[in-house]
């Protein structure tokens, strides 16, 4: 039986916090939709982002862009194999359907950001938007899965170009949500990978999933002002003018031969600018590369992976009603691994 009202939070322009409304009408499915009982709902950096204002939105709508649930009742025309009722499913969020609002990027006009998403008890999605999630996934990672493991296996194995048979040095800056995956990723495709992190706690969790070191910013500092560390490829998840010119600086040593095959590729999102001098970049051949979300098919490899006991993501749960309460500890940076909510008809 579904009920007429959930409990929502919203985002609504001029607000820091979530707006939560306890009798928000359910949705109904329209031509081509799926609702969705939503199992879980990862919370993402990114919504402390928004929450600060920083794409001047004044739309109001339900955030939440990284989870996964069971359908529980299907538009017009829905092809009922690929949306099997009680079955759980990955909802990827970013299609190439998705066309810009506003004039703002696409990824403005999605579930969680523009369109209504999963801080909720039920969201209406298009029917390709749902993805299977494989026997001995439990519904944290589903969630995961939706977002932070697609953004993670698109930025390591496409972008980076770290595949099966390859070698590289890596430095990977954060290992929060994304980072500890993709540290795990780039680990199992047989990289060598060093981390830098400012929390002891994260340093420790990089050392447990393989890392080869673990560097605050200080050790850092002291290893490439001694050009003592050079590698292959730097991604970051945090993306501050500092951990920029840090990434430049481990990449630079391979100009030092022709050609050189250096990348810099960028995760995270922050307010900061980055400064470059020209003659390093292109002195040194260092490709700077941004990551944004990944295909179906980086979906699909990252539950194969949980699947397979291959990678494992890191999470700790919390009530969806405590919602504030999660973006309140991500903005001060108190959280390792993942936070995913759980609505209250899941417990």
């Amino acid at each position: 039986m579904i009920p007429s009202t959930m409990f929502s939070a919203s985002y609504q322009g001029g607000n820091t916090d979530l707006v939560i409304n306890k009798a928000h009408p359910v949705p109904v499915p329209k031509r081509g939709e799926v609702l969705i009982k939503v199992s879980a709902s990862g919370v993402c950096h990114s919504d402390v982002a928004i929450l600060s204002g920083v794409a001047l939105d004044s739309r109001t709508y339900i955030m939440g862009h990284e989870f996964c649930g069971v359908p529980v009742a299907l538009g017009e025309g829905v092809d009922p194999l690929k949306a099997q009722l009680g079955k759980l499913y990955t909802i990827t969020t970013i299609t190439p359907c998705v066309r810009s609002v506003m004039g703002l990027p696409a990824i403005f006009n999605i579930e969680g950001l523009g369109r209504d998403g999963g801080y909720a008890d039920y969201v209406v999605v298009p029917q390709d938007q749902l993805v299977p999630v494989p026997e001995g996934v439990s519904i944290e990672e589903a969630s995961m899965a939706s977002d932070a493991a697609t953004t993670a296996y698109h930025a390591v194995h496409d972008v980076a170009g770290i595949k099966e048979g390859t070698n590289f040095k890596v430095l990977m800056f954060g290992i929060g949500g994304l980072g500890h995956l993709g540290l795990q990723y780039a680990k199992h495709y047989g990289a060598t990978v060093y981390a830098v992190d400012i929390k002891p706690e994260a340093r420790k969790l990089a050392l447990e999933l393989g890392a080869e070191a673990a560097y605050d910013l200080a050790t850092l500092n002291e290893l490439l002002t001694a050009n003592k560390l050079t590698v292959d490829i730097t991604i970051d998840f945090v993306a501050t003018t500092q951990t920029f010119d840090f990434a430049v600086s481990a990449l630079k040593g391979n100009g030092l031969k022709y050609p050189s095959e250096a990348k810099a590729v960028m995760v995270g999102v922050s307010e900061e600018s980055m400064n470059f001098s020209t003659l390093e970049i292109i002195g040194s051949e260092i490709s700077v590369l941004s990551s944004l979300y990944g295909p179906r098919s980086s979906t699909e490899a990252a539950l194969d992976l949980f699947a397979k006991g291959a990678v494992r993501g890191r999470f700790n749960t919390e009530p969806l009603d405590k919602v504030n309460e999660v973006i309140d500890k991500l903005r001060s940076y108190e959280i390792t691994g993942r936070t995913v909510l759980i609505p209250k008809h899941h417990h």
